[in-house]
């Protein structure tokens, strides 16, 4: 029994061993897989997956020696609970037997006292064996149920450990099924690359011809820039001394700009006082522009009392038409007519037609307006409305009048308004510009000149 226990416990050792084995490759196992992954762009997928399907091969064998292993342990469980219910059986007939002996020894010790005593010591050597016997007995009970814990609990890890195997397995597995696909993916776009590399190299065979013809034309362009190079520097040293030459050219120059800018400063003052005469003339044609508007508005007055004046003429019309009949009635109105023209406020403007004719528009020199105050107007207006032949003077003194008024705002007035002062400066000022464009002219020739030469 002790040599079979010892067997129990040494293959159990070795199945322990075999599995620590076994989950140590499956460490390293995954220590490559992780390192295969990190160096899969470096590594071939070859190689990636020869080790792959190895280690799955390994995992493989490992799984179905632990299968056998522990088959043999549930076997050896068998034999050994087996073994126990004999020894458990040897154990009862021994104590039935120990039981005999006692039963007997004691019916001999109370049957004869004086019996033989080599029966006795037969017995008591039976009964020593007998007690060993059921100490080895209770020794290897103890022994076996101590090695029964182990085995089932070694069974139990056992398992454990299979079904973490198991599932292990199917990780690498899916791994190894991935990394076939990667590896698959890998080929295609190997051959991609392939198909990529041999038109890059055919591409490059021509950019090689084509850099090489390019390199030919810059070399000659080189040469030619070299030669433009040495045309430059000689006439960079023509350049320098026509810097020369211009230099001193510009000190001049700068002596003529400085008689210029004051002769600038002299035009801008002569340019402020014309702007001020300007502003004056303009000041004054505003106020004759405002003179022109009270002349016209006078004038559509003077219209709409000539109106009034012919529907009165009108109506005196009719009225000499009843008064016909009667001749006396007639000589009076024509005598009160006469004296009408007579009184010495018509005197004073009839003046404007003489020596038989009327002045015109065009003859501006003969004819003279008399300049009219508010009092004055409104004389003639009253005068007006009194009889249809004022009337009519008036509306012809008042268009005269207004023809006179716009003559003088067409330019008399202003030309008239012109003295010889400002006639002079505008001449000085004229004068001075003319001067500056020469000068300007000037310069512009000898800059020319000197840059041909």
């Amino acid at each position: 029994m002790q040599q079979q226990l010892s067997q129990l416990q040494e293959e159990l050792k070795k199945e322990q061993g075999e599995k620590n084995r076994a989950l140590k490759e499956i460490a390293e196992m995954r220590k490559e897989m992780i390192n295969s992954r990190r160096g899969g762009n470096e590594d071939s997928g070859d190689g990636g997956n020869n080790r792959n399907g190895n280690a799955v091969e390994t995992l493989e064998k490992e799984v179905k020696n632990a299968k056998d292993s522990e088959r043999k342990m549930l076997e050896s469980l068998v034999a050994q609970t087996k073994q126990l219910e004999q020894t458990k059986i040897l154990l009862e007939e021994a104590k039935l037997v120990i039981r005999s002996l006692q039963e007997s020894k004691k019916s001999l010790e109370t049957a004869s006292d004086s019996g033989n005593l080599e029966e006795i010591t037969i017995l008591r050597n039976e009964l020593k064996l007998a007690v060993e016997a059921e100490e080895n007995s209770k020794k290897a009970m103890d022994d076996l149920a101590i090695a029964l814990k182990e085995v089932t609990t070694e069974a139990s890890w056992v398992k454990e450990r299979f079904s973490e195997a198991q599932a292990k397995l199917e990780k690498v597995r899916a791994e190894a099924e991935s990394s076939r696909a990667l590896f698959d993916s890998m080929e295609e776009k190997l051959r991609l690359a392939c198909e990529e590399s041999e038109r890059l190299k055919s591409e490059g065979e021509e950019s090689v011809a084509a850099w090489n013809e390019k390199e030919r034309g810059f070399l000659n362009c080189m040469k030619m820039c070299e030669e433009e190079i040495n045309k430059a520097k000689q006439e960079k040293v023509k350049l320098i001394e026509s810097q020369k030459v211009t230099r001193e050219e510009n000190s001049k120059l700068r002596d003529v700009l400085k008689q210029a800018v004051n002769e600038a400063t002299v035009a801008k003052e002569a340019l402020e006082i014309a702007r001020s005469e300007n502003s004056q003339l303009k000041d004054l044609i505003l106020e004759k522009e405002n003179e022109s508007q009270s002349i016209k508005q006078e004038f559509e007055n003077l219209k709409v009392s000539e109106a009034a004046a012919k529907d009165e003429i009108k109506e005196l019309s009719n009225l000499i038409a009843t008064t016909k009949s009667t001749a006396g009635k007639s000589k009076l109105a024509s005598s009160s007519e006469v004296d009408i023209w007579q009184r010495p406020k018509w005197k004073e403007e009839r003046p404007r037609i003489q020596n038989g004719r009327r002045h015109s528009i065009g003859e501006p020199a003969k004819f003279k307006v008399p300049v009219l105050d508010t009092t004055q107007k409104e004389d003639w207006f009253v005068a007006s409305l009194s009889n249809v032949s004022d009337m009519k003077a008036t509306s012809s003194i008042a268009t005269d009048y207004m023809e006179h008024e716009y003559d003088l705002v067409d330019g008399t007035h202003l030309d008239g308004m012109e003295n010889s002062v400002k006639q002079k400066k505008k001449k000085t000022i004229l004068r001075r510009f003319g001067d500056l464009l020469r000068r300007s002219n000037f310069r512009r020739s000898n800059s020319s000149s000197l840059r041909s030469s």
